[in-house]
């Protein structure tokens, strides 16, 4: 799936009175909408059994079903989910017993929402359910009643045909609630953002407010002895009167696609509106205040919880607990891993990506595990045992839903806990042997330090990698491209000293970049000089899909030899070049902006008369800093392995969150004429070419298919294009120009994210095919390397040969 933070998040109602206490307290049987009986992710609240003492989870039953995001609803003895049969290309809403997991019945719904942008098929919108009839919105606008005894439809509404709703990429996605028997739903059309409707009929009872929406959901809150429904579009936050749906207030909040409210004690709301932070409003009967805002929870699909006093949330990877008055980080811990949240009696329950289940206790001091188990493990169904889904709870069941399966998990008092399975080192013999070696010792330290003496680090040894750092810290994880995009490992600690370590298997020759999060701060790896700036992520690992506010350093290894010219060393920079550079800015009228090129001229330009090729390279200023081109360039000219060429750097980056509107204009109508009139340009289309990496290469297609007349060639080192920008390459390749040749470099350790299963490298491999469908001259290469401008580096004596040949 797109990493953007509004694919699965889904609002939540913590169900506060003003004052700060619970509505209503009881052991809820049933969980009748995507955030329970009290849309707040709360279950068992009076169960005092379960609130203190060891627990135990048993895995009662887990049934295969059909790929889909939908979370699981329970009315009575019946589960309601949906999800998507892929042979048979059908959807269906359907109904399992919640005794034995056997499937009651099932109604088809309509085609599969095929995943977009490497997300998986299914359905996103989870159900809901009264005592006779469950309701779904289907990823294609249809909202629909099925009786809960049989599925048989009992009403629907085609809210595209009918309403003008609007779909976005991963199709509808609004999950539906019931309350005071109405079925209220964000919808987004024309002249309503959120409708409520008769849950016997179908009927329209009332519209409210205007704008668009993609994967909320409306939260009933007690506000001034009333109920006010709270729910948020796409660009403000609505307070709705349930009964007539007059708008009460409404504001405008962050621009996140899919806010969470979450009321908090005394009169509170957080809404996560930001895709980097969060705000906290103090609500008013006219309206609201900003309480706080910040980045103490941010970049998360997480929708949180209160526990033990504290809002509890995911941001980015870390488990976090912030004061709900002042929005001050109480604590953050790495364990358990990336998940979603909600309370059993009071105390957290974390279901992760990976499919375990935690319960734990929150203190202002941290989060105490008290019991876990292993749910889902990788391989179940072909999904590696991701779970996407929120966790139900009712009674003392807990109901969680993988990409494959659905589970059955009973919580027991007072026996002890089962393990979870964790991904550990990978460590060579030899490596293995000194760790032996330092437990055995009284002097630990001074083992390590003879053991290290001399050798570089990472430490490889023969197909290991083992990562390595020393310090006064607590908490050491390493992230790297080996692992994907938000990712990581957890690092051992040698008792007794200041070591940790991860071990990897890699068996080829490679060049990866890493970095260390030591006490959660980057730390680049203090005994390498190798550095270098990341041009594709920031913070915590996070993909750079919009204008980063900080960059991100890494340090970068390689094991074995992986340049493809040995006699280019493509990583030492030039402190004397053959040519020279021509520092040039240009005001563009299409950007509104200027645009800064730094023009490379290759070596006796100013003594000849000749006309040169000319590379366009996008994304120029990444190219130049990180990737070491204009040295590289320089010494192949030098050595003759190129032909001399004019190379221009264009300092102009393309964030696929934030587009590339005017930029195609700026190059064919602004920057090439400019180019052609100022430098001694070859005017044959074959000595004419576009370069990039990442998202870069992107852009050079973009701005070079329409102007194939004038450019004959792009190279592309790891083409990043995600499916939603596939059918404009689809356009762009039939435009009735000359047909280009094309070089699609794709790398091993490309840039993905196994968990939301997205993954550039295939992308690549897809547009490459969409190119030559349509009669461009193709060639696709696979390399042993990461994805970005350092490992590009190693690639690009081959890349420079395809577009500048002797």
């Amino acid at each position: 799936m797109i990493p953007d933070t509004s694919q699965l998040i889904r609002p939540c109602l913590v169900g506060f009175f003003a004052c700060g206490l619970f509505v209503v307290a009881s052991i809820a049987a049933d969980w009748p909408s995507i955030r329970g009986p009290h849309h707040d992710g709360s279950a068992a609240i009076d169960d005092t059994e379960l609130a203190s003492g060891p627990l135990q989870l048993k895995v009662v039953w887990k049934q295969p079903v059909g790929s889909g995001y939908s979370g699981v609803v329970k009315s009575g003895g019946l589960l309601v989910s949906a999800m998507a049969d892929v042979e048979a290309d059908q959807e269906y809403v359907f109904a399992m017993s919640a005794e034995t997991g056997e499937t009651l019945w099932k109604a088809p719904t309509g085609k599969v929402m095929i995943g977009a942008n490497g997300s998986f098929d299914g359905p996103v919108a989870t159900p809901a359910a009264d005592d006779v009839r469950a309701y779904h919105l289907s990823p294609h606008g249809i909202l629909a009643a099925y009786a809960l005894e049989d599925g048989s439809v009992v009403w629907q509404h085609d809210l595209k045909k009918e309403y003008s709703a609007a779909s976005n990429v991963y199709g509808f996605g609004a999950s539906p609630i019931v309350h005071a028997g109405m079925l209220i739903l964000p919808v987004g059309s024309d002249d309503s953002a959120v409708m409520g409707f008769d849950t016997a009929t179908g009927e329209v009872k009332w519209k409210a407010g205007k704008d668009g929406v993609a994967f909320q959901s409306a939260v009933p809150v007690p506000f001034d002895g009333e109920s006010v429904i709270f729910v948020a579009g796409n660009t403000t936050l609505f307070a709705i009167e349930p009964t007539e749906g007059k708008v009460i207030w409404s504001r405008p909040h962050g621009g996140a696609s899919a806010v969470l409210p979450v009321p908090l004690p005394g009169s509170g709301l957080f809404i996560n509106d930001m895709r980097d932070g969060s705000t906290s409003l103090n609500l008013q009967s006219n309206g609201a205040t900003e309480r706080w805002s910040g980045r103490n929870i941010r970049n998360s699909y997480c929708v949180p919880v209160m526990s033990g006093g504290l809002l509890c949330s995911y941001s980015s990877r870390f488990l976090v607990a912030v004061d709900p008055e002042t929005g001050d980080q109480q604590w953050r811990t790495r364990s358990p891993s990336n998940g979603f949240l909600a309370t059993v009696a009071g105390r957290l329950v974390v279901a992760t990506i990976d499919g375990s289940l935690h319960i734990g206790d929150v203190s202002e001091d941290g989060y105490d595990e008290v019991t876990k188990v292993q749910v889902f493990e990788k391989g179940d169904d072909g999904t590696d045992g991701l779970m996407w889904a929120l966790p139900s709870i009712a009674g003392r069941s807990i109901y969680l839903r993988s990409l494959g399966a659905i589970a059955r998990i009973d919580i027991q008092p007072g026996t002890r806990a089962e393990s979870v399975a964790t991904e550990g080192s990978q460590l060579s013999p030899g490596f293995a042997s000194f760790l032996k070696t330092v437990d055995a010792s009284d002097n630990k330290q001074a083992v390590i330090d003879s053991y290290l003496k001399g050798k570089s680090l990472p430490l490889i040894d023969g197909d290991f990698v083992h990562f390595i750092l020393q310090g006064d810290y607590t908490d050491v994880a390493v992230a790297s491209e080996l692992f994907g995009m938000r990712q990581e490992r957890v690092m051992q600690r040698v008792d007794g000293t200041k070591l940790f370590y991860f071990g990897v298997r890699i068996p080829d020759a490679t060049r990866l970049s890493y970095v260390f999060y030591a006490d959660y701060q980057p730390v680049l790896d203090p005994v390498s000089d190798r550095h270098v700036t990341s041009s594709l992520v920031a913070g915590e690992m996070e993909p750079i899909f919009r204008k980063a506010k900080s960059s991100l350093e890494l340090s970068w290894f390689d094991k074995g030899n992986v340049v493809d010219d040995e006699s280019t060393d493509v990583d030492a920079p030039s402190d004397k070049l053959a040519g020279s550079i021509d520092e040039t800015p240009l005001q563009s009228d299409e950007l509104n902006q200027t645009v800064d090129l730094s023009i490379y001229l290759p070596p006796n330009y100013s003594q000849s008369e000749d006309r040169y090729p000319v590379v366009f390279v996008h994304d120029g200023k990444s190219a130049i800093q990180s990737g070491n081109q204009v040295a590289i360039i320089d010494r192949l000219i030098q050595s003759k392995t190129v032909r001399p060429a004019v190379v221009v750097f264009i300092d102009w980056r393309f964030y696929p969150m934030q587009g590339a509107k005017g930029y195609a204009e700026f190059f064919a109508k602004e920057l090439i004429p400019m180019i052609d009139r100022e430098y001694r340009t070859s005017a044959d289309r074959k000595d004419r070419a576009s370069l990039s990496g990442g998202f870069g290469a992107s852009l050079a297609l973009m701005a070079t298919l329409p102007v194939s007349d004038q450019i004959g060639a792009v190279g592309c080192h790891s083409l990043f294009a995600f499916e939603m920008m596939h059918p404009m390459f689809q356009q762009l390749a039939q435009l009735p120009n000359e047909r280009c040749e094309v070089l699609v470099q794709r790398s091993r350790y490309e840039f993905r994210n196994p968990s939301e299963n997205w993954n550039m490298g295939l992308q690549a491999v897809n547009v490459a095919k969409i190119l030559a469908d349509s009669g461009h001259d193709v060639t696709t290469e696979a390399t042993a390397t990461g994805s970005d401008w350092v490992s590009w580096r190693t690639q690009s004596p081959r890349m420079w040969k395809f577009l500048l040949e002797q």
